[in-house]
């Protein structure tokens, strides 16, 4: 069975030393999976089964109109890792999480340099043929006041871009004995259609002293997706030239 409990596409599949499930269903349900504390080495690739808003752990929960959302067939959800709000469209969007456990020669203890070859994975993915693409790969955390309403408005460790357009979100989720890096490749930002759902305000409203100019945190503001002229691959298809080359664990 696949980590949300629905039966994997490619059950059993082993990928260079990497356990791989492939997985349908609730966004939600996915984010709140765990790993077991002897967990080997995992890739876990999921596709939600409908467009999803996840709310990054510190953010309050009237941040989402979910009403509206509900009505346009949106979930609506949180996750325990991130900061900032992430739009899933699961027909254009990559999801990725890579589950590596402390005896893993991929373990590192300090929480920058853990998201780096996942980062690297990615840049390589997006320059080969035939997206031929030039990646950035971020080597520090550049916050910004929008970055806490919008995870694509900040770049971190690992992070990639590509024109100044961030492309690839990383967060992270950890144990003593596991962590758990997601790993999201965003096609395209939905920009003012997210004004129908997400309010900003209610950030400002929770926490006045670190927004003084609310109208700079609309998704309008925010830079991010493949550039117009990017072949069109597939997630499933991104998926697997990202398993193509893994390092062993």
């Amino acid at each position: 069975m696949s980590p949300t409990g629905h039966t994997p596409q490619t059950p059993g599949e082993l990928v260079n030393g990497w356990a791989v499930t492939w997985s349908r269903g609730s966004a939600g349900d996915f984010h709140h999976n765990a790993p077991p504390d002897d967990t080997p080495p995992q890739i876990w690739i999921h596709r939600p089964d409908r467009p999803a808003l996840v709310l990054g752990s510190t953010q309050p929960a009237d941040l989402v109109d979910a009403a509206a959302a509900e009505t346009d067939g949106i979930e609506v959800c949180d996750r325990r890792s991130g900061g900032g709000l992430v739009p899933i469209d699961p027909d254009r969007d990559c999801w990725i999480d890579v589950i590596v456990p402390r005896t893993s020669r991929l373990w590192e203890d300090d929480i920058g340099r853990a998201f780096r070859w996942v980062g690297r994975r990615w840049a390589e993915v997006l320059a080969e043929p035939p997206l031929l693409l030039d990646p950035v790969i971020a080597t520090a955390n550049r916050p910004s006041p929008a970055g806490r309403v919008w995870c694509f408005a900040d770049l971190g460790h690992g992070e990639v871009s590509v024109g100044g357009s961030k492309v690839v979100g990383l967060s992270q989720r950890r144990t003593r004995t596991w962590t758990r890096i997601q790993s999201m490749v965003l096609w395209s930002w939905p920009g003012g259609r997210l004004r129908r759902y997400v309010d900003p305000a209610a950030m400002v409203r929770r926490h006045p002293d670190r927004f003084p100019d609310p109208a700079a945190l609309g998704p309008e503001h925010v830079t991010a997706g493949m550039p117009p002229h990017a072949t069109a691959i597939t997630p499933d298809e991104l998926a697997r030239r990202f398993l193509a080359d893994l390092p062993h664990p």
